[in-house]
């Protein structure tokens, strides 16, 4: 009768630890950000980077991509954001080979291929600024759901997600914890 109890018991464990393994390795990890499900296509994006030279959204594909928009004469707000993002690519190591910050200028007026260059590199070098015209700049605000006011000083604050196939997948707020950020981005580079 014992061997019996006990042989059941066991069985009992090892249907638990079946169950328990199935759905380990069936769920996939959470994000942290606000979730874009399902996924979108990002609008292509073609403005003057702090080099001068002409960027394109689509030239990032095979990176996930991490897209701000902000000015440069930011007291506050944009810093912060930028110093996050930096925190992030320094916990992703030398995974953030395979992302890029980019952040688009609402201030079209005052944000210059060298300011916005000179502004970047305070955080890391490798992130890319972008400017353009009003008109130009503009047409992405509105691609992007971006409101600017006050000569770009009020603005849309959110980071966006774009993934490796080009698709929006999340946005968080730019006050969201670097590790969060920098979590969701290794998830979407296992991907």
């Amino acid at each position: 009768m014992q061997q019996k109890v006990l042989l059941w018991g066991v069985a009992l464990i090892a249907v638990l630890a079946l169950i328990i393994g199935m759905l380990y390795f069936t769920t996939k990890p959470s994000f942290h950000g606000a979730v874009i499900d399902p996924p979108i296509p990002a609008a292509e994006i073609k403005l003057m980077d702090s080099n001068g030279k002409l960027f394109t959204l689509s030239d990032l594909r095979g990176k996930v991509v991490i897209l701000y928009f902000g000015y440069t004469n930011c007291p506050d707000e944009c810093p912060l954001t930028m110093a996050h993002l930096k925190l992030a690519m320094d916990i992703l190591g030398n995974k953030s080979k395979n992302v890029q910050v980019v952040m688009i200028s609402t201030d079209p007026a005052r944000d210059t291929a060298n300011a916005m260059k000179t502004f970047l590199g305070k955080f890391n070098q490798d992130f890319i600024g972008l400017v353009g015209t009003s008109d130009e700049l503009v047409k992405v605000w509105k691609d992007y759901g971006v409101t600017v006011e006050n000569a770009g000083e009020t603005h849309s604050y959110y980071i966006y997600i774009i993934d490796r196939a080009g698709n929006f997948r999340e946005t968080f707020l730019p006050d969201s914890l670097p590790a969060d950020i920098a979590a969701d981005t290794n998830l979407l580079l296992s991907e």
